[in-house]
């Protein structure tokens, strides 16, 4: 950014600071739960695929397990341990290690796919 000018926010407004964009986590829950779009690599689509049907299902037993664990606490008047995190922990550690292996396997792609193309 230019010293010399003022910052303009996205409503056209000079003199304000512009707003700390919340795009950082967008693309990755984009990735996760966006449609799956055919990549190039057929291992990279099958962990997409994959990623997405464990963070669907992760997602669809938590909402199912909170909602009982909900009733059961409206009609004992009392909430037990939140037992429901035995699936919620589970399905976002999966999730996780198949965006590593994604990654991963995305940089050991770009790694040896270098050296040939400076040749």
């Amino acid at each position: 950014m230019n010293p010399t000018t003022q910052p303009v926010n996205s409503y056209g407004v000079r003199g304000s600071t512009p707003r700390p964009s919340a795009v950082r986590s967008r693309p990755l829950l984009e990735e996760i739960f966006g449609p799956v779009d055919p990549a190039a690599d057929v291992l990279e689509r099958r962990l997409l695929v994959a990623r997405s049907v464990v963070a669907y299902l992760g997602l669809v037993l938590t909402l199912v397990q909170v909602v009982v664990w909900l009733m059961i606490g409206l009609v004992t008047t009392h909430l037990d341990s939140p037992w429901w995190l035995w699936t919620t922990a589970p399905a976002a550690a999966a999730v996780a290690g198949l965006t590593a292996v994604q990654h991963w396997h995305r940089w050991w792609t770009r790694a040896h796919a270098e050296p040939e193309a400076g040749r």
